[in-house]
């Protein structure tokens, strides 16, 4: 029973992660586009483009991970 509990604690840790790249994400989107707006295409501007990627690849690989997890609990 105790690897049923640490797995169900580690996904839930995964889940806070994901939020919390979520929150990440819709603030630095939010900052790029306030730049482009603003016309202030700079290279802040593209850092921000450039963050936007990285986090979505992070998130992307820690949803998998987490599915992956969530149908390991299932074979348990």
């Amino acid at each position: 029973m105790a690897k049923i509990d640490k797995a169900k604690e580690y996904i839930g840790i995964l889940k806070v992660y994901m939020s919390l790249l979520v929150a990440l994400l819709i603030s630095v989107v939010a900052g790029t586009a306030r730049l482009y707006n603003n016309n202030i295409v700079s290279v802040t501007f593209w850092l921000g483009i450039v963050a936007t990627m990285v986090i979505s690849i992070i998130f992307l690989k820690v949803a998998s991970h987490t599915h992956k997890k969530i149908d390991e609990l299932e074979d348990m």
